[in-house]
């Protein structure tokens, strides 16, 4: 479905999502249990429906982590780009972008996304990839 995204089932830290227009959000898809995935895992942005984003707007993908499930702390390791040339639109299935999953995450991650754009536009879904070994 998504261009050989190999998904873990049943978890989505965000599906369907509006982009944010000049904010950072929280995926939709709540708090993820990350024991045992040691690095084996990307986060994946996907286009849910077109995607556009303004000449020189810059997209942001990141992760907070949690021993508990409820205080969370930015991981540090992030996504970010800055696109030129004109506005940037993404079809549906398109990858926007991908961020791996430190090893060294505390038990429980969600997922934080967003932009510099005022005029973002679409729906985003954020999936695990597994890596193979």
């Amino acid at each position: 479905m998504y261009r050989n995204i190999l998904r873990i089932h049943d978890t989505q830290p965000a599906s369907r999502q509006e982009m944010p227009r000049n904010a950072t959000v929280q995926g939709n898809g709540g708090v993820h249990h990350a024991g045992g995935l040691l690095g084996t895992t990307e986060m994946v942005m996907v286009a849910a429906t077109p995607v556009t984003l303004g000449d020189g707007k810059s997209l942001t993908l990141g992760l907070e982590d949690s021993t508990d499930g409820t205080a969370f702390a930015p991981v540090p390791v992030s996504f970010r780009r800055t696109f030129s040339g004109g506005p940037r639109t993404w079809e549906p299935g398109d990858v926007l972008a991908r961020l791996p999953v430190p090893s060294d995450c505390r038990a429980r991650i969600r997922v934080v996304f967003g932009n510099d754009d005022p005029e973002a536009s679409g729906s985003v879904d954020v999936l695990f990839d597994v890596q193979p070994r």
